[in-house]
């Protein structure tokens, strides 16, 4: 989930997909340019499982998504 969307941000995204009963538990990656330990605060506060600041490479990204698949099948 990007952090600069239009209409809706990636924090409004993120809360609306965890509201929702039916996907609450999907895990969300946030994908922003935005480093700042606010933002990144502000995107588990919403409820994403990690963060990734941009720009980062695919072993960046595969090794975040490996991590909560490890974690949802209880390996982690």
């Amino acid at each position: 989930c990007d952090i600069l969307m239009p209409r809706l941000d990636g924090y409004q995204t993120c809360a609306i997909i965890k509201r929702n009963a039916r996907f609450a538990n999907v895990p969300v990656v946030m994908l922003s340019s935005k480093d700042g330990v606010f933002d990144k605060a502000r995107g588990r506060m919403v409820g994403a499982q990690d963060y990734l600041t941009k720009p980062f490479t695919k072993d960046q990204l595969l090794q975040a998504v490996g991590q909560i698949g490890a974690t949802v099948a209880g390996v982690a």
